[in-house]
């Protein structure tokens, strides 16, 4: 009898615990208040921009000093990759919702949804509900799908930045992200058996990890190209160490994209990993506004080819 009580309260606490998840993300996928949005969106970019002044007069560089051809490569190879990535995360999520969207349809959805993810509130999670939702997906499944890749890139780089920073910072620091980002991982597998239709086949969890494994090695090759450019030496498990910041702004959540939080967790991981904190704070926002222009790029080509419904996707997310 005692083993069956235990048995019962592990039950309930599983099931307490997934309601209480399922909740969380139910709330992260709302939108701000549109005074609370502007707010903070107006003191996140000035933020950024004072920041990035007061980093480059500090650090003394010139723009002859200024290596062009990383930011080259970084618009030109490691931004499109991006968002390759980002429409492959699409496609995925769409699958463990029981759908599959178009090619074209995944690349629009991925540009507006790194569009909207740029306003104070988590874009790239609505748009991409909303956009399940309409294909057929109840909103609860919706929300769930669209989770399970994010919670895998969170435990993937928690995971590989935590070990790294092990190397190159403080061991309590890396071991902490680490056995945090294993936790995450068995929330991804458990939401992902729960979601994916028949529990999900291995194959489709393998794509999952694959995709998100991937979106970790360019992240941390667009953060290395940011630092090549500003003429500073940095090690493979810095740039990966680094990679943690963007992962735990996509956990934070309602920022604009990360707009400061993400420069401001670089800045203050930087000297924990050999790096100058001035250092840090320009290689977030010279990597920030190379996704910007190529962002920028993209969206314009979207809204001259093809703006259509998934435009109204991101003026519904700013309602």
């Amino acid at each position: 009898m005692p083993s069956v009580h235990r048995g019962s309260r592990a039950r309930d606490l599983s099931e307490g615990l997934n309601t209480a998840f399922r909740r969380l993300l139910d709330k992260r996928a709302q939108p701000l208040d549109k005074r609370v949005n502007t707010a903070i969106g107006v003191v996140a970019a000035v933020g950024v921009g004072a920041a990035t002044l007061w980093a480059w007069q500090a650090s003394e560089l010139a723009m002859t000093e200024l290596s062009w051809w990383p930011l080259a490569v970084a618009l030109l190879v490691t931004a499109p990759a991006s968002l390759a990535l980002k429409s492959a995360e699409y496609q995925l999520a769409s699958r463990i919702a029981s759908q599959k969207p178009s090619t074209s349809r995944s690349v629009r959805v991925a540009v507006v949804s790194s569009a909207a993810n740029l306003l104070p509130l988590p874009g790239s999670l609505i748009v991409t509900v909303r956009s399940l939702s309409e294909d057929g997906s109840t909103y609860g499944p919706a929300i769930s799908a669209s989770a399970v890749p994010g919670l895998c890139w969170l435990s993937i780089t928690g995971i590989v930045g935590g070990s790294a920073i092990a190397v190159e910072g403080p061991p309590w620091l890396g071991s902490a992200t680490a056995v945090a980002a294993l936790l995450t991982g068995a929330a991804a597998f458990k939401l992902f058996r729960e979601t994916a239709p028949d529990g999900g086949s291995a194959r489709l969890l393998l794509s999952v990890l694959g995709v998100e494994a991937a979106w970790l090695i360019i992240s941390a090759l667009r953060l290395g190209l940011a630092v090549t450019a500003l003429g500073v030496d940095v090690s493979p498990t810095q740039a990966l160490a680094l990679s943690v910041a963007g992962a735990l702004t996509v956990a934070i959540g309602f920022f604009p994209s990360g707009l400061g939080l993400r420069e401001a967790l670089i800045a203050g991981l930087s000297p924990l990993i050999g790096l100058e904190f001035d250092i840090g704070v320009l290689i977030g926002s010279v990597d920030r506004l190379v996704w910007l222009l190529f962002l920028a790029v993209a969206s314009g080509a979207l809204l001259l080819f093809d703006s259509g419904s998934d435009e109204s996707s991101i003026n519904q997310a700013d309602r």
